[in-house]
């Protein structure tokens, strides 16, 4: 019996640490020469992708989700299961940005959508963006 029991505690522990993210650094550059900078997990297949911050209760403000597309296209977000307000940077390729989206509420199923075609979308705590003074003539770099 212990040894059922210590290979149901592996199989689960394993299982729940199989969801591990590369982070990357993020720099917000804005037109006034400040900057703020990111640690971001960095979610690149398309179930990361599905899963983005659904069911995170928390988030620190120095922290956010990177979501880097294959090809260019047109993204589509929502805030389905997820407990947390974010502020969505869509990107265009070469770090311009496309469009903001602040304060997204949560357990919304409102669709949020790239004005053009972008490569990644940049997920941060609510309140981010306004309060680092975050706009379109800022530049991500990842």
């Amino acid at each position: 019996m212990k040894i059922i029991s210590f290979l149901f505690f592996c199989i689960l522990f394993f299982s729940f640490n199989a969801q591990s993210y590369e982070i990357s650094k993020v720099v917000i550059q804005n037109k006034n020469s400040s900057s703020i900078s990111i640690s971001a997990e960095v979610m690149i297949t398309e179930s990361q992708q599905a899963r983005g911050m659904m069911y995170r209760k928390s988030l620190n403000k120095d922290n956010g989700m990177l979501f880097l597309f294959k090809e260019p296209k047109k993204a589509v977000f929502w805030m389905k299961n997820t407990y947390i307000p974010l502020d969505l940077i869509f990107i265009k390729k070469g770090g311009y940005i496309d469009s903001i989206h602040e304060n997204l509420e949560p357990l919304s199923t409102k669709k949020i959508k790239s004005k053009n075609d972008v490569i990644a979308v940049l997920e941060i705590l609510g309140g981010q963006v306004k309060m680092n003074k975050i706009n379109l003539d800022s530049k991500i770099l990842f």
